[in-house]
């Protein structure tokens, strides 16, 4: 959740795509904005992590087997910001396989992506 701005993110694996709520939405309601697209790498997306300081959205692809990085108010078919892979993206995906979680360590000031 990103308190400032009132939105929650939902990462949504079987759809392969990131959702934007409004904080006070209630019931059945479309999101405010999707990620979502083969630019985007965001292939069955199982964490995102609201990295308030920088304005920015990560997401732990399994699909994909990275992290992707985009704008807060990034929608839509988007190129990330930055990708975190252990190999080129057109190749097999060693070391870095099947990311599911990511979280911010404020001792060390890092982002952590569990493999």
């Amino acid at each position: 959740m990103h308190p400032e701005r009132g939105e929650i993110f939902v990462a949504n694996d079987t759809g392969h795509n990131v959702a934007v709520y409004s904080a006070d939405a209630n019931g059945d309601v479309a999101p405010i904005r999707i990620i979502s697209g083969p630019r985007t790498m965001v292939k069955n997306p199982t964490g995102v992590f609201v990295d308030e300081k920088n304005n920015e959205l990560w997401v732990a692809n399994f699909g994909s087997h990275s992290a992707t990085v985009f704008p807060i108010d990034a929608s839509g078919n988007v190129v990330p910001k930055r990708i975190i892979r252990s190999g080129p993206v057109d190749a097999g995906a060693p070391m870095l396989g099947n990311p599911h979680t990511v979280a911010y360590d404020s001792k060390r000031d890092e982002i952590l992506v569990a493999n």
